[in-house]
């Protein structure tokens, strides 16, 4: 509710001096409103932002002089005018904006009412053509109650029936002005105000339709109305006033002002924009002027607002002239900023606050970039106490003596003497050898027995007699710790002291007990070797903030949790660390302070938005009171609060769907919560645009999205705004979206439901006619056959009965021939007996004989005799122990069996000068000639036994060796005798000549050696 125009700016210096000499005007507060602003660099094209409103879905739209703009939290997307494009909006002179369900209703500067459909996506004209020009002109939209609306027109107003689409045309009461209406409201159930700028108060009946002047005595120029508890707040040109129901005991609480636009912020308090400035009334209270000042530190002055818009989520939005839209949130300044202002040091230079101790309620002492600080909290005063090298104060402790001491970068070791209110310095003296090691004094540990433990940057830590004023070199496991900028004593007495080279922990005694650092077994290590904060929790946890995050301590276990960069933990340098009551872990960082929630391990962070001194801290610059509150110091002031205090945002985000694409390119649809999107098969790159509507703080919003069907849980937390999914299979997937703003809680997801369908080869209907088809070509398939199948049958039954006669008459021809074979074979058996018998015979005949000749022959004779009786017993031994049809035989066996009855014969003529020794593996059944296998072994057993001993050893042997390898059999006679030449047998024996030929008729191969003793290996083919 607005009042846009500038023309009765005028009037205004005229009537100030009599209305500011009114009595019961109310006094006026002060205060800051923090804001942002949403210009140009949001996409707004022009900053003169005449209308604003809401819709259902939460958008806020802005109409300018060049264009509608709807804002989704991040960026404005534009609607312009197209006179060749009958889509676009026909007027982008936009004077006044309403949404009221599915429609924003646009009054535009020279076609009259608008309206937007926004499921739809399209734009209409209430009337297209309006003979009455003055109804092309309109001014503002106003509702009256669900059914009916109210626009406003130069010289007339409409009521309009959203549901019968009727309306009511009203003429305004008019002089030689142009009139309109500015605001309107209730009086009862059928009468309204309306406040014009040209004819007064009036009252409208709705259902008669009359329009009737009214007048408020004492007020004129009436320009805005609203209603309250007991009567009305209204704005004038001149002032400010409250009015009960009646309309007669008034009230004035502000002079001298003209009120643009009044619109409610809570139940009994009102934001008030006047022509150069923005109040806030409320009926206990009173007035509030406010300084309206951005997050850049802009200040708005004048501010001129013409219309206000606010919604239940505690945002307010003011559409101002010249300056854009200005942006506020009640739950944004969650913090309170100290900036130090002192004397000697210019307003404009901003002034780096680090350590803190509180030494009474109204004294706090304050170590800055240019030395101590003292600041008096009641009178809100800052002193700078100037010393030597003044700089970075760095440390604060007290002794138990109650003496403060401060210790800085360059500033040594100070002193506070009260009775002068001067600190005493500290410095290392270069030709003193009892002095301070280090001017750069990081650390003060207060210790019993008034000493102090200097740590410093160089030169170690150093032990301070406070009453002799020396000073004591102090080693921590046998070496002096540099750099040791921060220590605990815990709950248990115990010592903790965090360096540039890690943590080290000291017993109760001072005892050396642990080193900590990020080098050592992964479950006991530190984030980093460079530590800047120690605290301990309520449980005992020791927590250690370093420049590369956190780090909790289990002091018992040793174990270690590291804690780094992540949602809401946007930067892990970790220069203070503070825990409060509920064992939350509160850290200052370069981008702000992030809170541990210790339970869940979920971080929040809050930035120079939510009212910090700036995004960044400094070093030591955490501080805890007895009273519970925190001092965080940063670059430009600090932050006092009590962490309890401190309120989120109690909303979720609102997402929704920003559009969608299909191969990158956008298509045309307005998407709502439930809606389904079909696509082809062959639309397979399928991105979703989303996003949020957090009016506060939307760059700290996270998303997490999950497609149903294909994805098998919610993707991580991110602040990408869009979601790809290619090469999805034909089917229905559900498409999930949620939104967080660090608060670890997440919004009721966004639906969107997919079907991707298929091509006509991959539908169910295509898919069951396809198995009814190849089902019946299987039935007309197996009938066929069948069928064939009998008459093939019935065929060859015929055959089978032909083919089984003729096999009869052959089987009885074949029986008959088989038992004549069979005779013929017993007959030849028979002979081939009755010829072994008589073989054998001869050959003992032809034994028995060679036995005689050898008795009347010299002994040379006789020894070839006795060789030829041999292998004529070896052939009839063979003969008779072999079966006539047998092919193969079992070499082993053969072997056992026929060796010994060699050396039996040959023992008939001698002693046996040498032991036999068998050495058979199993070789299985080989067909080969038994007959040449013998002779050969006869051969070679009997040179053995004739020509390899002289006389008989006990150490003398004859070693037979059989195996098979593969398919080869490996035949070894190996005796340790005197061994022979071949001369030295040739005129005595057949020798080995013989021995080889026969082992060539066996197709195998004869090795010999003479070296050592006598080794004969023969290899024959195992078949």
């Amino acid at each position: 509710m607005k009042f846009p125009y500038s023309i009765f700016k005028i009037i205004v210096v005229g009537l100030c001096v009599f209305m500011h000499c009114q009595t019961g005007v109310s006094q006026i507060l002060s205060d800051t409103l923090m804001v942002n602003h949403l210009g140009q660099d949001k996409g707004l094209v022009q900053l003169n932002a005449n209308a604003l409103t809401q819709d259902e879905n939460g958008f806020l739209w802005v109409g300018t002089e060049d264009g509608l703009h709807r804002f989704n939290g991040y960026e404005f997307k534009l609607f312009t005018a197209s006179p060749n494009d009958s889509n676009t909006i026909q007027d982008d002179h936009i004077r006044g904006l309403y949404a009221k369900g599915d429609t924003l209703w646009i009054a535009s500067n020279t076609k009259g009412i608008l309206g937007y459909q926004l499921s739809k996506n399209k734009f209409f004209a209430l009337k297209k053509n309006n003979k009455n020009l003055n109804l092309g002109i309109s001014y503002g939209i106003f509702p009256l109650n669900e059914d009916f609306l109210l626009f406003s027109f130069k010289n007339y107003a409409t009521v309009y029936n959203t549901k019968t689409k009727r309306e009511v045309i009203v003429k305004l009461p008019t002089n030689s002005r142009e009139s309109r209406v500015l605001d309107v409201d209730a009086i009862n159930e059928t009468e309204y105000i309306f406040t014009t700028s040209a004819s007064g108060p009036l009252v409208f009946n709705i259902k008669t339709g009359i329009v009737k002047p009214f007048k408020i005595e004492g007020l004129e120029l009436i320009t805005q109305i609203e209603a309250l508890a007991d009567g009305f707040l209204i704005g004038t040109i001149t002032g400010i006033y409250t009015v009960d129901k009646q309309f007669k005991s008034l009230k004035k609480y502000v002079d001298g002002v003209s009120v643009n636009h009044i619109s409610k912020k809570s139940e009994g308090t009102f934001f008030i924009a006047t022509q150069d400035k923005l109040l806030e009334f409320n009926e206990a209270d009173g007035v509030t002027s406010y300084i309206v000042k951005d997050t850049s530190k802009k200040i708005y002055k004048p501010f001129t607002a013409n219309e206000i818009v606010s919604d239940e989520n505690g945002n307010t939005w003011f559409g101002t002239e010249g300056d854009g839209v200005v942006h506020y949130n009640s739950f944004q300044k969650k913090f309170e900023t100290n900036r130090v202002r002192l004397n000697d040091v210019l307003k404009s230079t901003n002034i780096n606050i680090f350590p803190f101790y509180k030494d009474t309620d109204s004294l706090l002492w304050l170590g800055s970039s240019f030395g101590v600080v003292k600041h008096n909290t009641y009178k809100n005063t800052y002193k700078l106490y100037k010393h030597k090298n003044a700089n970075i104060i760095y440390a604060f402790a007290k002794d138990e003596n109650n003496t403060l001491w401060a210790g800085g970068i360059f500033d040594g070791l100070l002193k506070y003497i009260p009775s002068e209110d001067r600190f005493k310095q500290y410095l290392k003296h270069p030709y003193k050898e009892n002095t301070l090691p280090d001017n750069e004094v990081l650390e003060i540990i207060p210790m019993p027995d008034n000493k102090l433990w200097l740590c410093t940057w160089t030169g170690g830590i150093s032990e301070f007699n406070t009453e002799t004023e020396t000073f004591t070199p102090i080693l921590i496991n046998g070496k002096r710790i540099n750099r040791a900028r921060i220590s605990l004593k815990d709950s248990k007495g115990n010592l903790w002291l965090g360096t540039d080279e890690g943590l080290y922990k000291l017993n109760s005694s001072l005892e050396f007990e642990h080193h900590f650092t990020e080098t050592a077994a992964k479950e006991k290590s530190l984030t980093s070797n460079r530590i800047f904060a120690i605290n301990e929790d309520n449980n005992g946890f020791i927590w250690i903030g370093t420049s590369s995050g956190i780090t909790k301590l289990n002091t018992t276990t040793l174990q270690t949790e590291k804690f780094i960069k992540q949602k809401g933990f946007p930067n892990d340098f970790v220069y203070s660390l503070l825990i409060d009551e509920v064992n939350n872990v509160w850290v200052s960082t370069n981008k702000g302070i992030s809170v541990l929630n210790s339970k869940t391990k979920e971080f929040k962070n809050y930035t120079s938005e939510d009212g910090l001194q700036n995004n960044e801290f400094n070093g030591k610059s955490g501080y805890k009171d007895k009273d519970g509150y925190f001092y965080f110091g940063g670059i430009d002031g600090f932050n006092k609060f009590q962490p309890s205090q401190i309120k989120d945002y109690p909303y979720q985000p609102k997402v929704y769907f920003e559009s969608v694409e299909l191969f990158n390119a956008p298509i045309e649809s307005t998407l709502r919560n439930n809606d389904t999107l079909y696509f082809k098969s062959d639309e397979n790159v399928i991105t979703l645009n989303f996003s949020s509507l957090s009016y506060l703080n939307p760059e700290k919003t996270f998303y997490r999205y999950k497609l149903d069907n294909f994805d098998e849980s919610w993707s991580p937390s991110t602040q990408r705004q869009n979601a790809t999914y290619t090469n999805l299979n034909p089917g229905e997937y559900t498409f999930y979206v949620s939104a967080s703003q660090m608060t670890g809680q997440w919004s009721d997801p966004k639906v969107l439901n997919i079907v991707v369908k298929p091509l006509w080869y991959q539908t169910i209907v295509f898919k069951i006619l396809l198995v009814l088809f190849i089902f019946a070509m299987g039935v007309y398939i197996v009938l066929r056959e069948t069928n064939a199948l009998k008459r093939d049958k019935e065929k060859l039954s015929k055959l089978v009965d032909q083919r089984t006669q003729d096999l009869l008459l052959k089987n009885k021809a074949l029986e008959k021939a088989n038992k004549k074979t069979s005779q013929q074979k017993d007959n030849i058996s028979f002979l081939m007996k009755e010829l072994n018998h008589r073989v054998k015979n001869n050959l003992q005949i032809i034994s028995s004989l060679l036995n005689i000749q050898s008795a009347t022959v010299d002994s040379q004779a006789k020894d070839s005799l006795l060789i030829a009786k041999n292998r004529i017993l070896a052939i009839a031994y063979i003969q008779n122990e072999i079966q006539i049809d047998q092919k193969k035989i079992n070499v082993k066996k053969f072997i056992e069996e026929f060796v010994p009855r060699i050396l039996q014969l040959l023992a008939d003529d001698g002693l046996m000068k040498f032991e036999i020794i068998y050495n058979l593996k199993r070789t299985g059944f080989c067909e080969v000639n038994t007959t040449l296998l013998g002779l050969i072994l006869n051969e070679l057993v009997t040179n053995t036994f004739k020509y390899a001993f002289k006389t008989y050893n006990k150490d003398n042997y004859l070693k037979i060796s059989c195996e098979k390898i593969n398919h080869t059999l490996l035949i070894t006679l190996e005796d340790n005798g005197c061994g022979y030449t071949l001369d030295e047998i040739k005129s005595s024996s057949l020798g080995v000549g013989l021995v080889s030929d026969m082992v060539s008729q066996l197709d195998g191969a004869l090795e010999t050696n003479t070296d050592n003793g006598v080794v004969n290996s023969i290899k024959i083919d195992c078949k």
